[in-house]
């Protein structure tokens, strides 16, 4: 097996850039100049990088990845359910990211809130996350704790809706609708409704935000709730991915024992979502309490699968994502006329989001402001990135990438990477493609994805500070239903929650160390 230090290694050398190697000083007179040290080629460092993994499916359809890693008595248990805020038909926004909340608040065969055991066993990383394509739930535990882990993950998985009460109902409700309340109350925290229903026509599966509208989660009722688990939380529905101090035969015996016993449910089809292209540009103009203007330009474009998404995600970095952007060098520094700015491509699943903005500095005027992004960006797609441009932004993201992948869990480890590429390209390795990708990404790809998708008419937001204006939600009709008696699920029976085993010394490895040619120390284990 690979040694995983080889990441630590490749990360390291990602992050001494070549300029800073080339400034050491000559060796004496008496002695022949040694060459100096050159770095590796992204392409090499990225071919390098390496999650080696065994795939196997239960036979009631759960996917499980298996990863195998020993340096640490840890195991990361990720569970990726592919349903997210996109699959939610009218009347039902929010419902993905009220579950994931139930779904902390105890099963049937694991009553009370799970974190409080989940601390007891020694969790780290714990957390679970909604968003447009997906809900997911992770933990890294020491491995004496991976069985009662896994029963708890499968509890709510298999036997959850006995755990259901009206009152937890009501309870989580509260707490979604009560994040709700916060994120509108940021500064600018109405913008994302604004941007999402510009972009995207009526009906598409994009048009609503993941914590979905105050009418429709009062109109949750039992039943409702019901059958949306129902429909999307079957373990045909989902990937298991088991990465750390564990091996593909043991975890075959233990998800067998576990989920093996869970009955299939429906599968999900996302539903198609096509990237929609206004018919002109919308400019609008709303007021918040702030003390700056801000002002947002964006489009509508591909998702992460499309060749045309890296490119992007590159041509938005040059943009306005590295510390010398071109937006950053024109407008915060030289003019001086924006506070701050920025440009991304949010790519998900099947469409993405192409961003750019600034901050407006008090007393500028913000359409002029504007204007110049637009003559910025312009410029960018007429004549391309440079090389020097390209190399920063995609030693910057394998950096970032290589070191997010040293960690087994988390949000943005090894179990992370593979669980994503099953989830939404059926292939665990799909993160060696996006790497392949971005190291060998061209100038001029990147311009003629930009030239192909930003030249489209696009939709403009300027938000000023004033008395902020009231926000309309999705139409939903009250229906009364929030408290709609529904028939007792008896819960069922199951084995006795596996009690936690001796956790044994660790057995740290060793540490390596050389030195650069400029005296600069590595150290890595």
């Amino acid at each position: 097996m690979r040694r995983t230090g080889s990441l630590v290694a490749a990360a390291a050398l990602l992050a001494v850039s070549t300029p800073v190697w080339a400034s050491v000083a000559p060796a004496p007179a008496v002695q022949a100049a040694a060459p100096a040290p050159r770095a590796a080629p992204v392409a090499d460092l990225v071919a390098a990088v390496d999650i080696p993994y065994t795939r196997f499916t239960l036979d009631n359809g759960l996917t499980v990845l298996v990863h195998e890693d020993h340096k640490a008595p840890v195991v990361a248990v990720s569970v990726w359910y592919n349903v997210g805020s996109k699959d939610e038909p009218a009347g039902k926004t929010g419902f993905a990211h009220l579950f994931e909340h139930l779904m902390f608040g105890g099963s049937e065969n694991a009553p009370g809130s799970y974190f409080t055991p989940m601390r007891n066993m020694g969790a780290t990383d714990m957390n679970g996350t909604t968003y447009f394509d997906r809900t997911n739930y992770f933990e890294t535990v020491p491995t004496p704790a991976l069985e009662q882990a896994l029963f708890m993950e499968s509890d709510r998985m298999g036997y959850m809706l006995g755990a259901i009460s009206q009152e937890t109902l009501d309870l989580q409700r509260g707490v979604v609708q009560n994040e709700k309340r916060q994120g509108d109350n940021q500064p600018y925290g109405l913008s994302q409704y604004k941007r999402l229903e510009a972009l995207f026509p009526e009906g598409h599966p994009y048009r609503h935000t993941t914590i979905g509208s105050m009418a429709d989660l009062d109109a949750a009722s039992m039943q409702t709730v019901r059958d949306w688990f129902t429909s999307n939380y079957g373990p045909n529905n989902a990937v298991l991915v088991l990465a750390g101090d564990i091996t593909p035969a043991k975890a075959r015996e233990l998800t067998e024992k576990y989920f093996g016993p869970i009955a299939r449910g429906p599968v999900n089809n996302p539903a198609q979502a096509s990237v929609p292209t206004l018919a002109a540009p919308i400019n609008e103009t709303s007021h918040d309490r702030v003390s700056n203007a801000r002002v947002w330009v964006n489009w509508a474009v591909p998702g992460m699968l499309d060749p045309d998404s890296v490119p992007l995600s590159v041509g938005a970095e040059v943009l306005g994502g590295l510390a010398s952007s071109r937006l950053d060098n024109e407008l915060v520094r030289g003019e001086q006329t924006a506070v701050s700015v920025s440009a991304n491509n949010s790519d998900f699943h099947r469409v993405g989001i192409f961003e750019m903005s600034a901050m407006v500095k008090p007393g500028e005027d913000p359409a002029a402001v504007e204007a110049r992004m637009r003559e910025i960006l312009n410029g960018l797609i007429a004549n391309g990135p440079t090389q020097d441009e390209i190399n920063r932004v995609v030693t910057q993201y394998a950096s970032r990438r290589i070191q997010g992948l040293e960690q087994v869990g988390g949000f943005g480890g090894k179990a992370t990477a593979l669980a994503e590429g099953q989830l939404y390209a059926g292939d665990p390795e799909f993160y060696k493609k996006q790497l392949a990708a971005y190291a060998a990404v061209t100038p001029a790809q990147v311009q003629a994805a930009m030239q192909k998708w930003l030249t489209r008419p696009a939709y403009t937001l300027t938000t000023l500070p004033g008395q902020r204006e009231a926000y309309q939600e999705a139409a939903a009709s009250p229906s009364g239903a929030n408290h709609i008696p529904a028939p007792e699920i008896q819960r069922k029976a199951r084995m006795a929650k596996p009690e936690i085993g001796q956790v044994a010394n660790v057995d740290f490895p060793a540490v390596e160390r050389t030195r650069l040619s400029n005296g600069m120390e590595v150290i890595y284990a």
